[in-house]
């Protein structure tokens, strides 16, 4: 992953947060971004993420 994608997961995030989503309307937006699986698990591309972003933050 590169800082271009990292940026990009970060403002989706933050859209995400100001729009006041639910944590099941952010669980769908990133598993069609292909950063989440179904079963809310990383992508192999974006493993290394779950080592910087908690539930909370959702």
């Amino acid at each position: 992953m590169n800082d271009k994608e990292i940026k990009m997961i970060m403002q989706l995030a933050k859209r995400l947060k100001n729009e006041g989503s639910s944590k099941e309307k952010a669980m769908q937006t990133f598993v069609a971004a292909g950063i989440l699986n179904d079963k809310g698990d990383f992508t192999k591309p974006y493993r290394n993420l779950k080592n910087v972003i908690t539930e909370r933050q959702f």
